[in-house]
Order: structure tokens, then C-alpha cells, then sequence
């Protein structure tokens, strides 16, 4: 039988994590659910943790998240799916109450999002809020992991590829508004988001790649809001020097986000294609 969820957890060398983001994943109160797990490449163990639970276990060379993703979004049996990363938490309820909004909402609702409480070196909430595509062209307020129709993110392509050290989520978001989706708010803690020691991507040299790329990507949603809100973004932040404000990935990275602008910028959706992961 088909099931209606297919939760996929992606993993690169969280080998230390992964059992409490698995068994949050099979705790679920909505039980007719496939777990996906696909490892990136890992060099810890990871894939043999991941083997002691009844879970399909993919694997793949280390290729980056947003391929992981696609990969395990190509093989996975469900109506909707749930991406989670394997450093974080579902709470147990998660899929049953988002799958109840998910189910009653209109053609149009592509996703359910919730609220995610941070732990580890932070705690707290994040800002989620209900949705609307002005301030979602200003930020991501949508929590980590979403509940989607299945369709509707094959159809837009997948993940992009070429966001993958930047904010692949937001991208997809927006993608999806432009193809006529939206968001749909549930004002209740879902997932439970570990913050680690170090900057993450929402520090100004990722944000200012990711914004550049995303005002060509999408101009009209983009660019109505900078020009309304010019202070929030200055010129240097944009058009600065990209490969100069992307230092801390290192050499490899900003080879990787650059040499990835010019098809980016001059394709209208970019959605990465497939390659098959191995099964084990």
C-alpha cells in the first residue's frame, strides 16, 4: 500500500546525531509513513547507524544536499513528503497535525510549515508567521522542514542545485509561489532545531550571494521589495565583490557558488536533475 508520507532524513557526517533525528522520525503518532534515510558521502559511520533501524537506507558520493534530496525525493512512495535534516527532531505529532492541515487546505496550499524551538548552543523560537509572499521576498520565515505535496515539488524541478551552500529552502519557496503555490501556517511547534557553534547561512556574505541570485532568478517579486526597502539591503551587499564576501566556505565554495551563477541567473527554474542513489 501506498503510504501517504514519505519522511526523508539526509545526513553528512552527523553520525552522533542521527539516532535521535531516526527515532523521531518512527515515534510519529501518524504511523503510515516511509523513512527515507540517504547518506551524502559520510566518513563517520553514519550509514551503519543507520542501518539498525527499519528504515530504507540510500546512499550516494558526496554531491550536497539539495542532489540528496532530489535523489530520495525520486524513490520515495509517498503523496507528501517531509525533509529532515539528521541533526534536528521531529516532535511526535508533527506529521499527523500538519498532514490534517495539509489534507484540508485548498489546491493552491503546496506545503504546511510550523514553528521550529531551537536547542543545542541556542534555544528559543524561530520567527515563523503566517504566510505572504511580500515578507517571504524579504526572508525566509518558513520553518526548516515542511510537509509537501509530492507533486508539486517534482513538478517545479526539485532542489536547486546551485543553492546548496547558500538557502536552497527559500529558493524552493519561492519557486513555488511563482508557479502558483503558497504556504500554509500551523501555529504549533513542530520540529526541534539544533544550533551549532560557528556562523551559519544567514551571515552577510551568503546572504548577499543568495539575495543577488535570487533577484535574478525572480526580479518582480524581488525587486518590489528592495526598491520599497532600499535601507534594508545596501549596494554593497548586493553588487559587492561576491567572490571576496563568500570567504568563510573557503576556496571550494566559491568556486562552487560562482562558477553555479551564470546558468542560475539566465534559467527561469532550475531544477537538478536526478541521479540515481545506490539502495542498500
Amino acid at each position: 500500500m501506498q503510504p501517504l508520507v514519505s519522511i526523508i532524513i539526509t545526513n553528512y557526517n552527523y553520525g552522533r546525531f542521527l539516532a535521535e533525528a531516526i527515532e523521531s522520525a518512527l515515534a510519529q503518532t501518524w504511523q503510515d509513513c516511509e523513512i527515507l534515510f540517504i547518506d551524502d558521502g559520510s566518513t563517520d559511520g553514519s550509514v551503519e547507524i543507520a542501518r539498525r533501524y527499519p528504515i530504507t537506507v540510500l546512499t550516494q558520493n558526496n554531491s550536497g544536499v539539495c542532489i540528496a534530496r532530489n535523489n530520495a525525493l525520486s524513490l520515495a512512495r509517498g503523496e507528501n513528503v517531509m525533509f529532515l535534516d539528521a541533526d534536528d527532531r521531529l516532535v511526535p505529532t508533527a506529521v499527523e497535525h500538519m498532514l490534517a492541515r495539509l489534507r484540508d487546505a485548498p489546491a493552491d496550499v503546496g506545503y504546511v510549515y510550523g514553528q521550529m524551538e531551537y536547542f543545542g548552543v541556542k534555544t528559543g523560537l524561530f520567527a515563523s508567521q503566517p504566510f505572504d509572499p511580500r515578507k517571504l521576498a524579504k526572508a525566509n520565515f518558513v520553518c526548516a522542514t515542511t510537509l509537501l505535496r509530492k507533486q508539486v515539488i517534482v513538478d517545479a524541478g526539485g532542489y536547486d542545485d546551485g543553492f546548496r551552500m547558500l538557502r536552497e529552502d527559500w529558493e524552493l519557496y519561492l519557486r513555488l509561489w511563482s508557479r502558483g503555490y503558497r504556504g500554509e501556517f500551523l501555529p504549533e511547534v513542530i520540529l526541534e532545531y539544533r544550533k551549532h557553534k560557528g556562523p551559519t547561512v544567514g551571515t552577510s556574505p551568503t546572504k548577499a550571494l543568495t539575495i543577488a541570485m535570487l533577484i535574478k532568478l525572480y526580479p518582480g517579486l524581488m525587486w518590489r521589495h528592495l526598491l520599497k526597502h532600499p535601507w534594508r539591503y545596501g549596494s554593497r551587499l548586493l553588487f559587492g565583490n561576491l567572490r571576496d564576501r563568500v570567504g568563510r566556505y573557503g576556496a571550494h565554495a566559491q568556486e562552487s557558488s560562482l562558477t553555479r551563477l551564470d546558468p542560475v541567473l539566465t534559467a527561469q527554474t532550475t531544477g537538478t536533475p536526478f541521479q540515481p542513489p545506490l539502495e542498500s
